[in-house]
């Protein structure tokens, strides 16, 4: 082939592929760049197109390859092709360290090179720093940027899993921008109400992405639909799961389990798994290898990836493999130690084990490592209760809660206050739960920072019932005063000063009697209701109902007598029907104990006794005596003269 015809043809395929490029017919590019190659195998420009084109078709392994083939020595910096390519094939590291070198060579930041490095960050979970890059880019460029809605579109994302991986961020600042247009923005928006709890607005932000996207068909292929329709679909079978409406999420995640995105089906799996839980375990085991294989390990976030782990070790808890369930959580410990359910799960595999007291100590131990954990010291609480250590359980309780002296906030939780309160009264410390209660009472009316709580009353009320209960009526009475006057609608409160009262006033009793509200009785039936009410027996019956009671005759009924199945009544009962079978005249012995009947001991059916017996032998034969003989019952003999013919035949069918 001529130079001139070879260059003809190369200028016709390089024409070719402009156009297939500009109508992202990405096969027919491909199959183009070969053949430019194959013409010319340096032509640097056709090697680019040709990796730019397999990162398009999502052959990522095969366009680092060649970059490193192809590109060793070239004057084409393909770096940010390469960070990408590390980035789809879940290589974080390398790809980090390409980008810190590629971002210490240029003097400005580039939008793009940011853009990946925020993409970057938020696969490793690094949420708080890539929200920042987001917020960055967006400031450097305008909302005519063809990257602004997409940016977007990722900063709520990162906003969603930093509240997701990091509950006690201060989420408050976060600012939801809903579109009606961008299908994206509103599932990243329901993701942001799903990790702040606003389950209710997710939902309704994610039917609203599914409509867009399944109306949004423009741009789109009929797969890339159904998968971002899967996704979408996923987390709003979640808001069902979360509201309590189990059987519209367990429908959406049967029709998702085997889809082809593994990390929709690793979701779907996990989500179905913990609401069967224990229902079929075998069945769990399956769907939780889909959520914990490698495909899904690649593709799930951390915070997901937690969750899942955390409940694989579960079903080990639950299938009693319990050092199992042991060594995944010591490893699960290791990648995330911040998360207290872990140190539980070694706890419970301990205390199923029938070591009640190494799991107590165990807790204990853990507490040491994390001394404000709520979990662990109520999981050690708890356990000791059930071992009946309340004693144990107040030291705990009071070790906890001098960590927290400082904060007064947390210090007053009514829960806490409550617990210490019980456990006092457990332990036969009445003193010191008045006091607890008293100086939480003082601390909620005084204290500024909790004016604004509702805490104040209902400690109130379990101050004044718990005064009441010990005697302290005065006390009481000062306390239900209290409510009252804060509310005198409440009935409770009206009811506890009348019965402090009527232990120290009875006439302000009967005052404060006037203001209950009266029981309704129009809507019963009264006579109704004596006839059913457990208190009044039937035995007893109002003739007059001015008139006193009187008693009503009893009438006993009478039963037809029960007659065995069968039983002709007119027919003469079996006289022997008491007897045993065996005694019966009718029993017939069966099988070979037949000739036992005419057996017996030597000589008994000699007369006289035989020889031995209480007579003398009758050596002379027989003679009539003069005494009558007494009736002998007659034997009846097993064997018939032809005996010979019931005899069994032997080798029957033999010549």
């Amino acid at each position: 082939m001529s130079s001139t015809t070879k260059e003809q043809e190369t200028k016709t395929l390089f024409a070719d592929l402009k156009k297939a490029i500009d109508e992202y017919d990405d096969e027919s590019s491909l199959e183009l760049c070969e053949k430019i190659i194959k013409l010319n195998p340096d032509d640097q420009l056709a090697l680019q197109c040709k990796v730019v084109t397999l990162i398009r078709l999502e052959k990522y392994k095969e366009a680092l390859t060649m970059i490193a083939r192809q590109f060793r020595n070239s004057d084409i910096d393909l770096s940010y092709e390469k960070i990408y390519c590390y980035y789809r094939t879940n290589q974080l590291m390398p790809a980090m360290e390409l980008l810190n070198e590629l971002k210490a060579k240029q003097k400005n930041a580039d939008p793009s090179l940011s853009y990946l490095e925020a993409q970057l960050l938020y696969s490793q979970g690094q949420f708080e720093k890539a929200v920042q890059v987001y917020e960055s880019i967006l400031k450097s460029i305008g909302k005519d940027n063809r990257l602004y809605d997409e940016i977007q579109v990722n900063l709520l994302a990162a906003k969603a899993g930093l509240i997701f991986s990091n509950k006690d961020a201060v989420n408050d600042n976060i600012n939801i921008q809903e579109s009606a247009d961008l299908y994206e923005v509103a599932y990243n928006a329901a993701s942001v109400y799903l990790a702040r709890g606003d389950v209710k607005k997710a939902q309704e932000q994610l039917e609203l992405a599914y409509k867009q996207c399944n109306d949004k068909s423009q741009g789109m292929s009929k797969e890339e639909q159904e998968e971002e329709l899967a996704v979408i679909s996923t987390q709003l079978g979640y808001t069902y799961q979360l509201q309590g409406r189990v059987k519209d999420a367990m429908n959406i995640y049967k029709q998702l389990l085997n889809s082809a995105d593994i990390t929709v089906a690793a979701v779907v799996s996990n989500n179905m798994v913990a609401i069967e839980q224990d229902k079929d375990l075998e069945d769990a085991a399956k769907k939780l290898k889909i959520a914990t294989s490698k495909e899904a390990d690649a593709r799930l976030k951390n915070y997901q990836k937690r969750v899942i782990f955390m409940n694989d070790s579960l079903l080990q808890l639950y299938s009693q493999k319990y050092s199992a369930c042991r060594d995944q959580a010591h490893k699960l410990i290791e990648k995330y130690p911040d998360n207290d359910s872990l140190y539980l799960i070694l706890a419970s595999a301990t205390y199923h084990q029938h070591k009640a007291t190494k799991a107590i100590e165990e807790l204990k131990q853990y507490s040491e490592k994390k001394p404000s954990s709520v979990a662990i010291r109520f999981a050690t609480i708890q356990l000791q209760l059930l071992e009946s250590q309340p004693a144990a359980a107040l030291t705990t309780l009071q070790s906890y809660l001098g960590t927290l002296k400082e904060n007064k906030q947390q210090y007053y939780q009514p829960g806490l206050i409550a617990l210490l309160v019980w456990l006092y009264e457990q332990t036969g410390q009445s003193e010191k739960a008045i006091e607890t209660l008293d100086d939480a009472s003082d601390v909620w009316n005084n204290d500024m920072s909790f004016k604004s709580t509702t805490a104040p009353t209902s400690t109130i009320k379990q101050t004044a019932a718990f005064k009441l209960k010990t005697g302290r009526f005065q006390e009481a009475v000062a306390d239900y005063e209290q409510l009252v006057k804060a509310d005198p609608s409440d009935a409770q409160a009206i009811a506890g000063l009348i019965a402090a009262y009527a232990e120290v006033d009875p006439k302000k009793a009967e005052q404060y009697g006037n203001a209950l509200p009266a029981v309704a009785l129009g809507h019963l039936d009264i006579e109704t209701l004596e006839t059913i009410v457990p208190g009044v027996k039937r035995g007893y019956v109002r003739k007059d109902p001015n008139g006193p009671r009187t008693v009503k005759p009893k009438s006993k009924k009478k039963r037809a007598p029960l007659y065995p199945k069968n039983m002709d009544p007119q027919a003469q009962p079996d006289p022997e029907r008491w007897l045993p079978k065996y005694e019966r005249s009718t029993f017939r012995m069966k099988g070979k104990n037949k000739k036992a009947l005419n057996k017996g001991p030597q000589g008994v059916s000699l007369q006289g006794g035989g020889i031995g017996g209480t007579g003398s032998a009758n050596i002379g034969g027989n003679k009539k005596t003069t005494t009558t003989p007494e009736p002998v019952k007659e034997k009846v003999s097993t064997s018939t003269p032809n005996s010979s013919k019931n005899k069994k035949k032997k080798g029957k069918g033999r010549r």
